[in-house]
């Protein structure tokens, strides 16, 4: 018998079903692999969480300051966590302290890579709040992934779109998440003001589909969209307003 070939048609029948299948099933793929970055960042938020606590019951309730000519948040915790390393100005690398959806950042040391960053309200420069004084623990943020992103953009047409901001991720914390009132540096009140280090770009990064881990202050962690965690709306371009219930960043 004479052995019949496909046909070109046939070929690009199953070529054409071939591209369907990939361009349906990549995607999924990839939210499979963020996925589970966003299970072990949530791993190392959890930890962050037990280690700040367990810090808070050895020093009366304090938390630890965020950051001073002594060191950084991450110094002090290292202690009781054990993972990852400090670098030479006691900023937390490598291990828990690196978001696995950001190893590296586009400027800075390569080994410089703090993916997280504490609230500055609660945990400050060389200072800090007590327990006590949170009058909501479970409700008010500790700790979230973050970033900087630059200048330019920290001010451009982007500054009030958090979904924008991970693709724009440029370095590290360095210590703490400036909360939203203070991303235009109007709001002289409640927040600190605009300095030559550009606090207000330090902001969330929802590196997770849309949202991002967050350490609250009892110590507990959990995945937040972007929009759950912020409140940034037309109405509300910096989020949550400053004592608003919704609002995780002050201590109200």
């Amino acid at each position: 018998m004479r052995k019949r070939g496909f046909t070109l048609i046939e070929l690009l029948v199953v070529i054409a079903i071939i591209a369907i299948l990939a361009a349906i099933l990549f995607p999924v793929f990839a939210q499979a692999r963020e996925k589970a970055r966003t299970i072990t960042c949530l791993n190392n938020s959890k930890q962050m969480g037990v280690g700040i606590m367990m810090y808070v019951q050895d020093y009366d309730e304090i938390y630890p300051f965020g950051g001073g000519a002594g060191g950084r948040w991450t110094g002090l915790v290292m202690p009781y966590v054990k993972n990852g390393a400090n670098s030479g100005s006691t900023r937390g690398v490598a291990g828990m302290w690196v978001c696995p959806s950001r190893p590296r950042f586009p400027t800075g040391s390569a080994t410089d890579n703090l993916g997280y960053g504490c609230n500055g309200n609660i945990m400050m420069w060389n200072s800090a709040r007590s327990l006590a004084d949170i009058k909501n623990p479970a409700g008010t943020f500790i700790v979230v992934e973050g970033s900087s992103l630059t200048s330019a953009d920290s001010t451009g047409p982007y500054q009030y779109v958090p979904l924008e901001w991970p693709r724009l991720e440029n370095n590290r914390t360095d210590w703490q998440i400036t909360p939203p009132g203070v991303w235009n540096n109007n709001n002289t009140t409640n927040y600190a003001t605009a300095d030559s280090s550009c606090n207000q770009c330090r902001r969330p990064m929802a590196r997770h589909n849309g949202g991002m881990n967050v350490v609250y202050c009892d110590g507990h962690a959990k995945w937040s969209s972007a929009s759950q965690f912020l409140g940034v709306t037309p109405d509300t371009p910096k989020g949550w307003p400053y004592g608003d219930p919704r609002n995780s960043w002050d201590d109200q």
